[in-house]
């Protein structure tokens, strides 16, 4: 089990390294996530800080694909809106910055990104964050059905009420599809068609 799980994840990491063009929306998919896991104390604010200092230098290259989608341009508004704030334009600035100073710059990490992608900013906006980000990533190609899953199990901590139904199905895609290799592409069809259907709304 260890070592298929080893070579899905290796696998992952090859993808990315053909797919340079995609280094922008894949850095951008892992800090939303990251912003999720923020307040669940399972990302610190000194790294998120370091990811938000990669989104914002890999915005001016050329080579980067866009999609054009409302899922990407839901991205870009929220990395706008968190570059306005003071305290993180500061931190961005400079990589030489203290992480501590950092953590009290990581503020907006856990307000700003969850009232742009789910429309509020209170402790129940957490879970769904990792959920649209996973869903809209893998919608725009970004990130596999596999990788999708585990953003989701890995933020499913608390069992939310509104989305335990999902988390219990990518929990169960999941196991799935790292068991049943002869089975990985039915089941990456089962999970893109859950989250699309999850994120229209059922």
């Amino acid at each position: 089990m260890r070592q298929r799980i080893a070579e899905l994840r290796e696998e992952e990491r090859r993808r990315l390294r053909a797919r340079p063009e995609l280094a922008l929306r894949h850095e951008m998919t892992m800090f939303v996530h990251g912003c999720a896991l923020l307040a669940f104390g399972d990302e610190g604010g000194s790294g998120l800080v370091a990811s938000f200092r990669k989104v914002l230098a890999l915005l001016g290259d050329p080579a980067q694909h866009r999609t054009g989608s409302r899922f990407e341009r839901t991205s870009l508004d929220c990395v706008d809106r968190l570059r306005a704030c003071d305290q993180l334009a500061e931190a961005a600035a400079d990589p030489q910055r203290h992480a501590a100073r950092d953590e009290a710059a990581a503020e907006p990490f856990t307000r700003i990104p969850q009232r742009v992608f789910v429309g509020r900013a209170t402790p129940d906006a957490h879970f769904p964050l990792a959920c649209h980000n996973a869903a809209g990533s893998l919608r725009d190609e970004v990130i596999t059905p596999y990788r999708a899953c585990l953003l989701i199990t890995s933020a499913g901590h608390f069992e939310p009420a509104e989305e335990r139904d999902l988390l219990t199905t990518m929990r169960t895609l999941r196991t799935r599809y790292e068991d049943h290799p002869s089975n990985r592409p039915t089941t990456a069809t089962t999970i893109t068609r859950e989250l699309r259907t999850w994120s229209d709304g059922g």
